[in-house]
């Protein structure tokens, strides 16, 4: 039986990534986190899930649901994001950087039967792009990170690397930047999901910053996730997720037009005016990516938003859409 343990599998990132598993041939998630929620995944798997219940900051439980678990990939998920980040700094170095130690301190007790480790990475350890000259920035720049959430995400890539320079065990660091899409809400880049929800609700909405950005739609995210854990691949290697860089205009413009394809009127979304300029870095390179991984996906942003907008439809048919 193949088992993948899953930290932070009840979130958007980690719900497309359990779905996506276990689409594809892993038999068993060990799903670790503080609450037992798979509503974002359909039920017919839910039997193959596996459970854990525990705080990624408690070494103690870290280690014991690790060795309980015993799998032949980890994929560590669970972090606090920006800006909560900034507003309780101590409780984002707790998750982000001792949760991250935790799990790749209990993940050394499982000598080769662990055959990869996966760690959520994230564009924040980049600087501006106008620090950048060349056409799409690619790993191996040096790090000049924003903000605090952006070191804590350097000092998890230096502790993938010293794992994997004490075991042995094929690592990989994924580097994402703006996930959109169905269960995208929290996290200051959730603010295009918001807006895709919004339009579907028929209420007016107003990003919070404008600029270039970096797209990835959710199901890609998981699946590059599931492909980094599971595809060929050996050694040690920080790698971009695909996606698209455009400006917050084109997006908007976009989504309209996905929102009159799905007969959706009176559209209201736009920009804020006393809107910030994005923070996080865009023109992602993927070609170090789709060379160590040719079968991660990328979904065109029109089909993505297209998709967002006909599922947004129906969870207001059936009740289950939150307020934008």
């Amino acid at each position: 039986m193949r088992t993948v343990f899953v930290s932070g599998p009840t979130g958007c990132i980690g719900a497309a990534t359990v779905s996506h598993l276990l689409e594809n041939g892993v038999d068993e998630i060990v799903g670790f986190s503080r609450r037992e929620d798979f509503s974002r995944i359909s039920k017919q798997y839910h039997d193959r899930i596996r459970f854990i219940a525990g705080d990624i900051t408690d070494a103690e439980s870290v280690q014991q649901a690790v060795s309980e678990a015993e799998p032949s990939a980890i994929i560590h998920l669970a972090a606090y994001q920006t800006p909560d980040c900034q507003a309780r700094p101590m409780e984002g170095l707790a998750v982000n950087v001792l949760g991250t130690a935790n799990i790749f301190s209990a993940a050394v007790s499982l000598g080769d039967s662990l055959h990869r480790f996966v760690f959520a990475s994230s564009a924040a350890v980049y600087g501006p792009r106008s620090l950048y000259t060349s056409d799409s920035v690619t790993t191996d720049v040096p790090y000049l990170p924003p903000n605090l959430y952006g070191y804590w995400k350097v000092a998890g890539e230096g502790v993938a690397q010293a794992f994997f320079a004490e075991t042995g065990i094929s690592t990989v660091s994924l580097r994402l930047a703006t996930t959109y899409g169905p269960g995208r809400d929290l996290g200051l880049t959730s603010a295009p999901t918001t807006a895709i929800k919004s339009a579907v609700l028929g209420t007016a909405y107003r990003l919070p910053y404008h600029g270039r950005e970096h797209f990835h739609f959710v199901e890609d995210v998981g699946a590059g996730f599931s492909l980094a854990a599971t595809d060929s691949f050996e050694g040690y290697g920080a790698f971009n997720l695909r996606g698209r860089t455009v400006p917050t205009d084109e997006y908007l413009a976009a989504l309209r037009e996905a929102c009159v394809a799905s007969g959706v009127d009176g559209v209201d979304v736009g920009v804020a005016e006393d809107a910030t300029t994005m923070p996080f870095v865009c023109d992602l390179d993927d070609e170090a990516t789709l060379a160590a991984f040719p079968r991660m996906p990328l979904t065109s942003l029109e089909d993505g938003l297209r998709i967002s907008v006909t599922r947004f439809q129906q969870m207001v048919i059936d009740g289950t859409m939150a307020e934008a």
